[in-house]
């Protein structure tokens, strides 16, 4: 079963023993406030429709270490610092359960495994995550570094500043931050997935792909493939 927890939404998708789907994706609304609590009550309701599962995988919007959880921004970090969300849903589930980061998650779903690999996910926020020949640097969080007038790059592309610039202004935002990364990751591939990939308006480069959610969630699959 893998679980993706957002900022705006949580999504849950059952995998068969070779990573494909078996059912169609959930999603419920992410509950305000985002409490521990009030997302595992979401979690056990949308668990209870899912077909027999093994174990779960979950991705989580924060910097997650062991399972424990250490920054939520955009569920509201007080709520959930030294969390160990892993322990709980194991409880919970009764499965065996791993906890990672939401952007490492996605980008086990669809990196190549080759060279440098960057992956960006546009959403509420912006999730990221390295890799180095199919090997993960975790919890990379480049969307709380600076970027441009004192501003981090989910300050600059996040789904509130969509909102405000509408697509072609904040299209010019995404394009203006791959072309900072870009020379200083070198990076081979940039996967750029997310909701928000849908509202780009401006060509993208030869070495950037857009990945759909359902592609990401394949992660789930991989990540009991990497210890």
């Amino acid at each position: 079963l893998c679980v993706d927890i957002g900022g705006t939404g949580i999504k849950m998708l059952a995998l068969d023993g070779r990573g494909r789907p078996v059912n169609e994706r959930a999603r419920m609304l992410t509950p305000n406030p985002a409490t521990p609590a009030a997302v595992g009550k979401i979690l056990r309701k949308m668990i209870e429709g899912q077909p027999r599962f093994d174990r779960v995988s979950v991705g989580f919007p924060g910097v997650v270490v062991n399972g424990v959880v250490h920054t939520a921004v955009n569920l509201g970090t007080k709520y959930w610092t030294q969390f160990d969300l892993q322990t709980e849903l194991r409880k919970a589930c009764k499965r065996p359960v791993r906890v990672i980061n939401d952007a490492d998650l996605q980008g086990y779903g669809v990196i190549d495994g080759r060279g440098v690999e960057l992956v960006l996910t546009l959403g509420t926020g912006l999730g990221s995550a390295l890799f180095l020949e199919g090997k993960l640097v975790p919890n990379l969080e480049l969307g709380h570094h600076p970027l441009k007038k004192g501003k981090t790059y989910e300050e600059r592309v996040c789904d509130a500043e969509l909102k405000r610039l509408g697509k072609k202004e904040w299209s010019r935002r995404v394009e203006e931050a791959i072309e900072t990364l870009e020379p200083i990751f070198n990076y081979d591939v940039l996967h750029l997935g997310g909701g928000n990939t849908q509202h780009i308006r401006v060509k993208l480069p030869k070495n950037v792909k857009i990945f759909t959610n359902v592609d990401g969630m394949m992660g789930g699959f991989r990540l009991w493939e990497h210890d």
